[in-house]
């Protein structure tokens, strides 16, 4: 085998060591200064993470709160829609019985006009009749109507005689 050659620490480039020294130096700079980035962004990763984390965790507890209130809410909607069809039943029954109870009014007054004028009218027959009967017992003066003269019917009450007061009421008792 061929022997090396020896030079003298004199003839070889003393700068070739500082160059290593220097070389190796600024790489080790360089990987600390990476090993310390990466390690920032570790650390940051792992705190984003853990944000996320939290965020889903609230999220997911903001998602059952809100479908726990949507349930109670539509079960309270549902009891209420029920309440109002009921009272929207009873309100239109009560409609129809206030309208039932508007047109029976209504004929029971009808009725009672129609009674009033047929009482006026009657009591209006009976002060020509009572005028009447007061002329002619006044010329006679008898108390008694003469067996001669037949008895007279009312026109409003054919089966009475036409003397006062009527037998069926309406005079004093």
């Amino acid at each position: 085998m061929a022997k090396k050659k020896t030079t003298s620490r004199a003839k070889r480039k003393p700068t070739t060591r500082a160059k290593v020294v220097k070389t190796v130096t600024r790489e080790l700079k360089q990987l600390r200064a990476s090993v310390k980035g990466l390690t920032k962004r570790l650390v940051q990763e792992a705190k984003r993470r853990q944000m996320d984390a939290k965020l889903m965790a609230a999220a997911r507890q903001a998602r059952q709160a809100i479908n726990r209130q949507v349930v109670k809410l539509s079960g309270e909607g549902r009891k209420l829609a029920g309440e109002l069809k009921t009272a929207l039943a009873k309100v239109k029954r009560h409609e129809g019985a206030s309208r039932d109870a508007q047109s029976q009014v209504k004929t029971l007054n009808a009725e009672l006009r129609r009674k009033e004028q047929e009482l006026a009218r009657k009591n209006a027959e009976i002060e020509r009749l009572s005028g009447e009967l007061a002329r002619r017992s006044a010329p006679s003066e008898s108390p008694a109507p003469s067996a001669a003269e037949p008895a007279h019917q009312s026109p409003l009450f054919p089966s009475e005689p036409s003397g006062w007061p009527p037998s069926s009421g309406g005079g004093e008792d």
